[in-house]
């Protein structure tokens, strides 16, 4: 029997599940040319009350090594090699019959410069129809969040793939710390103007995504002023970590609640039900949660970065 890694989504890391599902992807596709089995796993995670794996083990949360956190601690100058190394040597060092517990969000988009992060994503080929079918088949949603946004798209008459999603990652100093951001972040009336623009350009009515609840509310009562036709499920996104990347240097820790884990998983699958998605972040790297679910589920999409006004 081949040796396997399992990539493992677990509380406590400070990555978020766009991350997750990034060094999973790759490490389906890598996986093979060492000759070893992949699966992933969440069970470690709250989220997996909401969204679960095909196959979870039982296996103490101490077996997974978290190669972001080992790096981090050992230090590094050139971030892209270093990860790419200690991911290969994870692989190579997998014997026949053993199954090590990784977390990785490597891929190679790294080694572009962080200016030219999103643009390398937006120009990526689509994933292989294997890829994407060992994705669909291995994380579900859970009957909970299958019902709930049954329940949504009735009520406001919409149908899978009639449908547009405007996503906006705010950043976690907005959205989930309340204090000063890191980055430009855009005013609201600025997201309603796209909202407002895209409306009246696309054929499809639009649902509005975002980590920030103050935007969604500001934009749902905007909307329903005009008569747009602009929708807004929830207030309750959250962070699926305590402790996300750069907590750190704003001394600050994310609140992460059961209800707002449903809602992430909500919003997973409302992306995957769209005909199509625009994601706007303040983040160089964009929003790993909306994107690499659109390549997994083939819906066309772009991201952006927000700009500042010169």
């Amino acid at each position: 029997m081949v040796g396997k890694i399992v990539n493992c989504f677990y509380e406590g890391s400070e990555s978020g599940f766009g991350d997750f599902l990034r060094g999973s992807i790759h490490l389906y596709e890598r996986t093979k040319s060492h000759g070893l089995d992949f699966g992933i796993d969440i069970s470690h995670h709250p989220i997996n009350q909401f969204i679960k794996t095909k196959h979870e083990e039982d296996f103490d949360k101490t077996k997974i090594k978290c190669l972001s956190n080992q790096l981090k601690k050992e230090g590094f100058n050139n971030y892209a090699d270093t990860y790419n190394k200690k991911l290969f040597d994870e692989m190579s060092s997998t014997k026949p019959n053993e199954t090590n517990y990784i977390f990785s969000y490597f891929d190679y988009v790294f080694k572009v410069k962080s200016n030219l992060f999103i643009k390398k994503i937006n120009e990526s080929p689509g994933l292989s129809k294997s890829c994407s079918k060992f994705f669909k088949e291995n994380l579900y949603f859970s009957d909970e969040v299958k019902i709930e946004v049954k329940k949504e798209l009735d009520n406001h008459g919409l149908k899978r793939k009639k449908f547009n999603v405007l996503h906006f990652r705010l950043g976690d100093e907005k959205s989930f710390y309340k204090k000063k951001e890191r980055f430009f972040t855009p005013e609201f009336k600025h997201c309603f103007e796209i909202c407002r623009s895209k409306s009246k350009k696309w054929t499809n009515p639009v649902v509005v995504i975002s980590d920030s609840n103050e935007l969604k509310a500001f934009i749902k009562d905007k909307a329903r002023e005009e008569g747009l036709p602009l929708y807004v499920f929830h207030l309750e996104s959250c962070h699926s970590q305590k402790k996300p990347s750069g907590c750190e240097e704003s001394d600050s820790e994310a609140v992460v609640s059961k209800k707002g884990l449903f809602y992430a998983a909500f919003d997973m699958m409302i992306i995957t039900f769209a005909s199509r998605g625009y994601s706007y972040s303040v983040y160089d790297h964009g929003s790993g949660f909306f994107c690499w679910l659109c390549k997994i589920y083939k819906v066309p999409f772009k991201i952006q970065k927000f700009k500042q006004d010169k």
